[in-house]
């Protein structure tokens, strides 16, 4: 056998060899995202003028997260919580953040986005709000954004981001 061979023999060896560790570590490797789930959304201080169509109003959102994965720790950087209408306008929005998630627990956020004096320009949505108000009942959709990374025992992995969401209807409470 030459010594050509014998090189060639070798790097094919170390080529398998490497591959096969990645393979074994890609297959060990799989992250299971957390879950979601919108537990409570609340309306306080709703207030829409129909003369200036401009909208007052204090969401509370309570926000469950399930670590679904046995080995990985979550560290949640940013958390942005969001109340849109159903008509994908812009309500209010707040950021939490940051917090640490243990694998398989559980995790509540609170936040409250606030709607202070927000502008609907748009007369589509200013009538379906109206017809909401009359009726006493609003429907929004809840987004979460979340910047979070894995770790497990010490070993980080890059920077993830999730994303959710999530519609409700909620009565509307007059003062």
């Amino acid at each position: 056998m030459s010594k050509a061979s014998g090189c060639t023999c070798a790097a094919i060896t170390f080529i398998i060899l490497g591959g096969l560790a990645l393979l074994i570590a890609w297959l060990a490797d799989k992250m299971k995202s957390p879950t979601f789930t919108i537990d409570q959304v609340t309306v306080n201080g709703y207030n829409f003028s129909t003369t200036t169509n401009h909208l007052n109003a204090t969401f509370t959102v309570a926000v469950r997260s399930h670590n679904r994965d046995s080995k990985y720790k979550i560290k949640y950087h940013v958390v942005a919580v969001s109340v849109y209408h159903t008509s994908d306008y812009a309500l209010g929005f707040e950021t939490l953040g940051p917090y640490s998630q243990g694998h398989g627990s559980y995790i509540i956020f609170s936040a409250r986005p606030v709607a202070r004096d927000v502008p609907v320009t748009d007369p589509e949505v200013a009538r379906a709000i109206r017809e909401e108000n009359r009726v006493g009942e609003v429907r929004v959709e809840v987004r979460v954004r979340a910047s979070v990374r894995y770790e497990v025992k010490g070993w980080k992995h890059k920077h993830f981001t999730l994303k959710t969401n999530q519609s409700t209807n909620c009565d509307v409470d007059r003062f």
